[in-house]
């Protein structure tokens, strides 16, 4: 099974090739967002240097969100053209899970820290679990916005073998430095967010058939868009 998968939902535009489970090729671009100028053409050199067809791809798993609003969208309309036009279905996976699946290691704990803005960033734990030969990264808790400085009092509080990933790592080197006596390890720069690790958990949701067409996947955003806030506060619009 030939699996395409998509990350755009931050500065990093990734395009992956995985076929049963064994990556094929990947092209990562961290840059800034100009997604819409690099997906497509990443796309149609990684099928070309594969001598792979469109009409091979069985499934297009997408990065869902949180994230950048403009990289979400991209990613995701990228995805439901190239699923209407192939017919096949999509795999839409959680961006913090896709962090979280940087980490392969059992009985651990995984805090990921996704920067969103100013001091906010999308923060969200996952439980690593190795179940009959397969990886599992089951949610603690629900995804928050909140201070960099109340996810580290959160994680500052754990107790387990714990793994802190995402790109607020880098952004906060200040405050991060705080919590190197804390955690087991703080994600390298290396560990970015991965259109292979997208498709890889895009086979496990087609395997548990948590699958759905083009029309009816849609990014997740978690909060509303900057435009949007200004016009409820100049509105007066309760939430």
């Amino acid at each position: 099974m030939k699996i395409l998968g998509i990350e755009s939902s931050s500065t990093v535009a990734s395009i992956a090739i995985v076929d049963n489970g064994i990556l094929q090729g990947e092209y990562t671009i961290n840059q800034t967002l100009k997604h819409s100028k690099t997906l497509m053409p990443m796309l149609e050199d990684i099928l070309k240097r594969l001598d792979t067809e469109p009409k091979e791809i069985d499934l297009i798993a997408v990065s869902e969100g949180p994230g950048s609003f403009t990289g979400l969208r991209i990613g995701s309309a990228t995805a439901k053209g190239l699923a209407q036009g192939l017919n096949i279905p999509i795999a839409s996976i959680p961006t913090m899970e896709v962090l979280a699946s940087t980490v392969c290691v059992d009985l651990s704990e995984v805090h990921c820290i996704m920067y969103a803005r100013a001091r906010e960033v999308y923060y969200q734990c996952f439980d690593v679990e190795l179940c009959h030969g397969r990886y599992r990264w089951v949610e603690k808790e629900p995804i928050i916005t909140c201070e960099i400085e109340t996810v580290i009092q959160r994680v500052k509080k754990k107790t387990k073998t714990t793994f802190v990933v995402g790109d607020g790592v880098q952004r906060f080197p200040e405050v991060m430095d705080e919590l190197k006596k804390s955690v087991t390890c703080l994600a390298p720069i290396y560990t970015n967010l991965s259109a292979k690790n997208v498709a890889i958990l895009g086979q496990s949701r087609y395997d548990e058939r948590d699958v759905m067409t083009y029309q009816e996947h849609r990014p997740y955003y978690h909060k509303k868009s900057q435009a949007e806030r200004e016009y409820e506060s100049k509105h007066h619009v309760e939430n």
